[in-house]
């Protein structure tokens, strides 16, 4: 693995990131990312993590990210910060506290938040425990087949509805197999089809799985965390067009959302915050020498944008919608939108991080 690390940097990765929320990233111990990320800290690079929990074990979880940059040098970022699920509801204030220890100490701590009370991932990683998901969907559905395993594995997901206060918290953003159920949520899923919501997951675990869409968290502690400066503005979403499916619509309107919701409407945060912790901030996380800022000789990387119109339109129930008010948008000083019309320009490039 540390091999395996250390190609990949020498190969010009800004770092190494772990998803301990997710089978299998979940197995992995500390003492071994430790290892890992001095690899990467050798190399200058920076250690991300989608933490261990962002419900009840939110601030084990948190403790143990600041642990793993202290063990091995490495700055850490900690992805989408949030407070998921009643367990952790209330805890921001107390997690930021964490890292602000952090940091006063001298580490490079950071995080990343999108402006949304929802979240989006597998439907298996909202409602069904890691210990069910142990060698691939083939031993899931095994275990859902055996009376004693499947029973505790289906009192589990129900469970998981209580914590989000019902299977209406849940909504399907993208299956397969039945593309019908694109939008709704499992409650309303369950009541169509004459079944228990429970049902509903399993049938759709059966079916190959499906992502999701979690409503789960509170603005009060959203806002929180918006409000540090050392929290970046990030989308979590790709870059999407308009297609059958139903996306979270942070895919959409993330960046117009936190500046013209946030900042110009409620006022939340001020305009130059809100600029800065979309495009400053995530340069100087990542050690980007040339980007994020206008300064002479720097890449022209620009958004000109009307502040009265520069909003988000995409919604749950609607996400497919570009956003309004990006009057040009130049990447490396082309032009991609121009007096607001889109081109087909592609001057992006990947970047790679350069000793």
């Amino acid at each position: 693995m540390k091999a395996l690390v250390e190609q990949g940097m020498k190969e010009g990765a800004w770092g190494m990131s772990t998803g301990l929320i997710y089978v299998p990233g979940s197995y992995a111990k500390t003492d071994e990312i430790v290892e890992l990320a001095k690899v990467v800290n050798a190399h200058g690079g920076l250690y991300a993590s989608h933490i261990r929990s962002e419900a009840a074990g939110l601030l084990a979880a948190v403790r143990e990210a600041i642990e793993i940059g202290e063990k091995s040098g490495c700055p850490v970022q900690i992805s989408h910060l949030k407070c998921s699920t009643k367990e952790a509801w209330g805890k921001m204030e107390e997690a930021c506290g964490l890292i602000e220890a952090a940091r006063a100490k001298g580490r490079k701590v950071t995080a990343d938040q999108y402006p949304y009370t929802a979240s989006s991932t597998q439907l298996a990683a909202y409602t069904i425990e890691n210990w069910a998901r142990e060698g691939g969907d083939a031993k899931l559905l095994e275990r859902l087949d055996d009376p004693e395993l499947g029973k505790r594995i289906r009192a589990e997901i129900a469970e998981s509805f209580e914590k989000r206060d019902g299977a209406d918290k849940i909504r399907i953003a993208s299956y397969a197999k039945r593309k019908e159920y694109n939008g709704k949520s499992i409650a309303e899923i369950a009541q169509a089809e004459g079944v228990d919501p429970v049902d509903v997951v399993v049938a759709i675990m059966r079916g190959g799985g499906a992502q999701a869409i979690g409503f789960s968290m509170r603005e009060e502690d959203m806002l929180v965390g918006m409000k540090k400066d050392y929290v970046a503005t990030a989308s979590d979403g790709g870059a999407r067009r308009p297609s059958a499916e139903r996306p979270h619509p942070r895919a959409f309107g993330t960046f117009p959302r936190k500046v013209g919701l946030y900042a110009i409407e409620k006022n939340a945060i001020s305009l130059a915050f809100a600029v800065r912790s979309s495009s400053g901030l995530p340069a100087d996380i990542l050690g980007l020498k040339d980007r994020g800022y206008l300064k002479p000789g720097y890449k022209a990387d620009l958004v000109l944008l009307d502040p009265a119109v520069f909003r988000d339109r995409a919604t749950f129930d609607d996400p497919n919608q570009y956003s309004t008010g990006a009057r040009w948008v130049l990447v490396n000083g082309v032009a991609v939108i121009a007096d607001g019309k889109k081109s087909d320009a592609l001057p992006g490039r990947a970047l790679r991080r350069v000793p």
